[in-house]
Parts: C-alpha cells; sequence; structure tokens
C-alpha cells in the first residue's frame, strides 16, 4: 500500500501544463490578432464614413445656402406676382373695349381681304399681257438683229464680189437696183466666159480621149467610169489611168493659159462610187475609197504641171448614183470620175 501512494506522488505533470498553457497562449495571441485587424477595418470603415458625413454636411450647407436663396427669390416673385395682379385689375377695365376695337378691325380686315383679291386678279392680267408683249418684243428685237447682221454679211458679200468683178458701185448706197442691174450684168459676162471656155474644155476633151463608150458628157461634167482609171477596190492609178490623167493635164494647162485673170476657175475631180459596201484597212468606206481616187487624180495633175490651186478633190462615196438600180451595169455606170470647170 505504501508503495502505491508513493508511486502516484512520483507522476510529473508539467508537461501537459505546459502543453495546456502554449495552447492557450496561441489561443490567446490568435484573438489579439483578430481582433487587431477588426480594428484596422474598423479604423478604415469609421475613416471613410466621417468623410461622407463630411461631404454630406458641405452638401448640406449649401442646399441650404440655396434654399434661402430660393426662400428670397420666392418672396420677390411673390411680391411682383402681387403688383402684376393689381396692374391686371386695372387693366381688365379695358378690356371690353379692346373687344370692340378687335371686331371692327376684324370687319376691315375682310373688306381689305376683297379688295387685295380683287387687285392681285387685276396684276396677274396685267402681268400676264405684259410677259406677252415682253415677249413679242424680245422675239421682234432678235429678228431685227438677225435681219441685220444678214444685211451686213450680204453687203459684205455684194462689196467683195463688185471688188472681184471690178465694180466702181459701192453696195452701201441708196441705190441698191443700179447696183443689182450692174452685178448681174457682171455675173451674167463671167458665166457666158466661163461656158465659152467650158465649150472649148469639152471640145478639146472630145478630141483627144476620142468616142470611147466609157466617156461621156452629161451637163457641165465630163465623166470617166473608174474602170478605165483604177483597178477594182484601189485608189492607185494604172498605166492606162495616167495615160488619160497626163492627156486631161495637158489640155487643162493650155486652157488655163486662155482664161482670163479675171475668171476665178477651178477643176473639181468628184469621185463616186457603187452602192456596194467596203470596208478594208485602207478603205472603211465608200467615202473613203472615193475621195482617195479624186486625191490620186489631183496629185497626178499636179505633177504634170497643174496649178494646186486650180485643182479640188470630192468624195461622194454612193450617195449620188446616175443609176439607183441592183445591176451590174448599174454598179459600172456609177463608179466613176466626174470633172467639172467651174468657178470658186
Amino acid at each position: 500500500m505504501q508503495l502505491s501512494s508513493s508511486s502516484r506522488r512520483n507522476v510529473n505533470i508539467w508537461p501537459g501544463f505546459v502543453d495546456a498553457l502554449s495552447a492557450l497562449l496561441l489561443v490567446i495571441v490568435f484573438l489579439l490578432l483578430i481582433f487587431t485587424v477588426g480594428q484596422f477595418l474598423l479604423s478604415i470603415t469609421l475613416t471613410g464614413k466621417e468623410k461622407r458625413i463630411t461631404e454630406l454636411d458641405r452638401v448640406t450647407a449649401e442646399l441650404s445656402a440655396l434654399l434661402a436663396t430660393e426662400r428670397a427669390t420666392s418672396t420677390d416673385m411673390q411680391q411682383r406676382v402681387e403688383k402684376l395682379a393689381e396692374q391686371l385689375l386695372g387693366k381688365s377695365e379695358n378690356i371690353a373695349g379692346l373687344q370692340t376695337d378687335v371686331e371692327l378691325l376684324a370687319e376691315l380686315r375682310q373688306q381689305l381681304e376683297k379688295e387685295i383679291q380683287s387687285l392681285s386678279a387685276e396684276l396677274r392680267t396685267s402681268q400676264e399681257a405684259l410677259e406677252e408683249e415682253q415677249e413679242l418684243s424680245a422675239r421682234s428685237v432678235a429678228q431685227i438683229q438677225l435681219i441685220n447682221r444678214q444685211v451686213r454679211m450680204l453687203r459684205e458679200h455684194l462689196s467683195a464680189i463688185s471688188q472681184l468683178l471690178g465694180l466702181e458701185m459701192d453696195p452701201d448706197d441708196e441705190n441698191l437696183e443700179q447696183f443689182s442691174r450692174e452685178l448681174n450684168r457682171s455675173l451674167l459676162q463671167m458665166v457666158q466666159k466661163l461656158a465659152y471656155y467650158r465649150s472649148n474644155f469639152f471640145g478639146r476633151l472630145r478630141d483627144v480621149l476620142g468616142n470611147n463608150p466609157n466617156i461621156q458628157i452629161v451637163g457641165d461634167r465630163f465623166i470617166l467610169q473608174s474602170e478605165l482609171l483604177f483597178d477594182t477596190a484601189s485608189a492607185t492609178l494604172g498605166e492606162r489611168g495616167r495615160r488619160q490623167v497626163r492627156s486631161l493635164a495637158r489640155i487643162i494647162t493650155e486652157v488655163a493659159s486662155e482664161i482670163p485673170d479675171d475668171i476665178d476657175w477651178v477643176i473639181r475631180i468628184d469621185g463616186h462610187t457603187d452602192s456596194r459596201k467596203i470596208n478594208t484597212p485602207e478603205f472603211p468606206s465608200n467615202w473613203e475609197l472615193s475621195t482617195a481616187r479624186a486625191l490620186a487624180i489631183v496629185r497626178y495633175m499636179i505633177e504634170q504641171g497643174v496649178p494646186a490651186e486650180r485643182l479640188a478633190a470630192t468624195g461622194f462615196g454612193e450617195y449620188h448614183p446616175l443609176d439607183a438600180s441592183d445591176s451590174h451595169e448599174a454598179y459600172s455606170r456609177n463608179r466613176r470620175i466626174e470633172i467639172k470647170l467651174t468657178a470658186k
């Protein structure tokens, strides 16, 4: 028994007590940490709220000032309203009289509107008549100006013609009838001279070219079939064509030496084709072919000594046929070169 009780008294309890104290100390430290963090957060929250409270106090002060200003303004406005009410009561006595005046003015306005409508209708009628008169006047002025321009041009042409014909009269003189007679007489003399030399020219052509069925005279034109001068679809003079043109050039040179200088004449070479279309790189249409043939003859005549200022080349294409039918004979007749001695 003594041994057992002695054993109990010798048991060491300090380690457990130390552990318990350590655990308690850790708990206390944790609680203190939580408390510290809580205090920190609480201080931050309180600081923010204090700032907001301060801002609210400032806004409240501003609103109080504005409210005081508005109250003062409201009081002033109330006073003004009261004054206006007094003035309105004073002027309300004149409303009845003004109403009567308004009714009278309304009646006067209706009368004036009727008069204005009547005057507007008359004004539109007058304006339409004025516009018609102005339009007629403008047309008349334009026609007069056109006639004056034509008269000036005619006088200029007559003056140039009188100088060419050697007339001493001026077309600006008042005696235009006498000038017209003199002009007609001079033109008739020139035409007669030109007809004489044309007849002489054609007579010599007949003698040189002989009675060739492909050569004929129609009116004031000497007609050669294109086959005498050119190959088909060609604007190059062949050897036979060159011989014919040389003969023509020689006759033109002889006749030109006999024509007086006061006759302004020219030999016109006209190219014609048949109605069949042509479309080649060299000749896109019959216009080009007929013109090229006339130019070829003119150039060769110039080489033979004919003055270039006395020659003219014209291409008519297929648009002036001698025979409008579609036969081969018609095509042959229409493919031609016409030579004409004429005045410029």
